[in-house]
């Protein structure tokens, strides 16, 4: 392991302050003495900060003892944060990952002068892009970057490059035979564990000198993303993103990165797939807006792109409501009221109901304002058709301001006043049926179609 290859990581950060996330672990030791190393070089000051989760016991007290003494003979300033993650709703991994992320903010986000060095290697590297392709990154969300910022915290990983064993050869050499082993790195009780513990060992065995292969093959895909990345800063830097003709001329490639710079966040796969479809239109004469949450969305009229947090009618009406209805029955939005029973059968008697298949339904779904250019994919034809075509249609009155429900992906699957969506339909498969309806309160009827109609 030849630590001359991390020295251009640490020379940008002359007289500046590095905080070093030290575990205990090989990796997270090696990482401390690279950055304490060249911190005498580049005069950067040097913090090693613990997460102390209390998930382990008495092994998580001792990779607090372990990483306190190890600071204190080499003479490196510890911090050591204890984490409550009990009670919280989510993932315990998601949960972790937030909290140490909002820590690290609170150290160095928003600070020129300041990064977080991580001990990622090769290893964890070829990790990432394994897991990560199964979830359909793209090219730059495949790979870990040596170099890069996170909720406004600059992010170092100068050890990518080196291999697991050579981390701990090198920790060797340099007099360090002991670190800290989490024990639940054995057990295959996560994904990335299963892949670490079972299937990358099975394919390098299947294929010698896969490893070295990889990482190779990783390298040249780094290259080929930087290269990527950095057209998509210039066609950001051009100023152009407010128009839509820019948007119908990027290539496909660049669309989330020039995203990710305007909104400094990544967009999900559902706003790419509905911004694609919209770049396919004609220009529209009136707006057409594209949900980027609950509260924002982007928008199109005429030639021009605009971000609002208000679109059109939505501005007046209630804001969204999340409605898990296997926790609640019932549901309000504004002046109507929604329900949610089990039903027997698919008829319903007014446009105002409809009957879904429980299982692909789900149990989570949001009550919300229709935005302009909202489709849905109608039952018996699968075409998808605005949701303002459809009511005009069904002689709605636009009085009635209804809303739409939509589920966790933001698909449209019922318009109240329409007959719903071909998403959860009904079929000969389905085992299990749930009735949805809404009335308006102090109102025992709802006008538009009372005729039963099969949905």
């Amino acid at each position: 392991m030849d630590i001359e290859l991390c020295r251009k990581f640490f020379a940008p950060w002359r007289g500046g302050h590095l905080w070093v996330g030290f575990s205990g672990g090989a990796d997270s030791t090696a990482a401390l003495l690279v950055t304490l190393g060249f911190s005498r070089d580049y005069g950067f000051g040097v913090t090693a900060v613990h997460f102390n989760h209390h998930l382990r016991g008495a092994e998580s007290d001792g990779d607090a003892l372990f990483c306190r003494n190890f600071a204190d003979e080499r003479g490196c300033e510890l911090k050591i944060i204890d984490l409550d993650l009990q009670n919280r709703s989510g993932g315990l991994e998601e949960n972790a990952r937030a909290a140490r992320l909002a820590h690290w903010r609170e150290l160095a986000g928003g600070r020129p002068d300041n990064a977080v060095v991580f001990g990622h290697h090769a290893d964890d590297r070829i990790e990432n892009f394994f897991l990560r392709t199964l979830r359909g990154s793209n090219l730059s969300g495949l790979l870990m970057e040596p170099l890069c910022q996170v909720d406004n915290v600059r992010i170092l990983r100068p050890l990518l490059a080196f291999s697991r064993a050579e981390i701990e050869s090198f920790l060797r050499r340099n007099g360090v035979t002991q670190w800290r082993i989490d024990s639940t790195n054995k057990q295959s009780c996560c994904a990335r564990n299963r892949l670490r513990l079972e299937i990358l060992p099975a394919l390098y065995g299947f294929f010698p000198g896969a490893g070295t292969g990889m990482r190779h093959s990783l390298e040249a895909l780094t290259e080929d993303a930087e290269f990527i990345d950095d057209a998509a800063r210039q066609a950001f830097e051009s100023g152009r993103v407010e128009e839509r003709r820019f948007w119908q001329q990027l290539p496909p490639a660049l669309a989330p990165r020039v995203l990710r710079l305007w909104k400094r966040e990544i967009p999900t796969g559902k706003f790419l797939h509905r911004l694609r479809e919209e770049l396919s239109l004609p220009a529209p004469a009136e707006r057409r807006a594209l949900p980027w949450s609950d509260s924002e969305f982007l928008v199109f009229e005429r030639d021009t792109v605009f971000w609002t947090t208000a679109v059109g009618d939505a501005a007046a009406a209630p804001a969204a409501v999340k409605w898990d209805i296997l926790e609640k029955a019932s549901a309000q939005w504004g002046n109507w009221s929604f329900f949610a029973v089990p039903a027997d059968d698919c008829r319903t008697g007014s446009r105002f109901e409809a009957v879904f298949d429980a299982q692909t339904l789900g149990n989570t779904l949001q009550i919300a304002p229709p935005l302009p250019g909202d489709r849905m994919h109608v039952f018996g034809t699968g075409d998808a058709v605005k949701i303002k075509k459809l009511r005009i249609d069904a002689k709605v009155p636009r009085s009635l301001k209804l809303p739409v429900v939509r589920n966790t992906s933001g698909d449209i699957v019922w318009a109240p006043g329409i007959r719903h969506s071909s998403l959860a339909a009904v079929t000969d498969e389905t085992t299990r049926m749930i009735r949805l309806y809404c009335r308006q309160r102090n109102s025992a009827s709802v006008s538009g179609s009372t005729s039963r109609n099969s949905s």
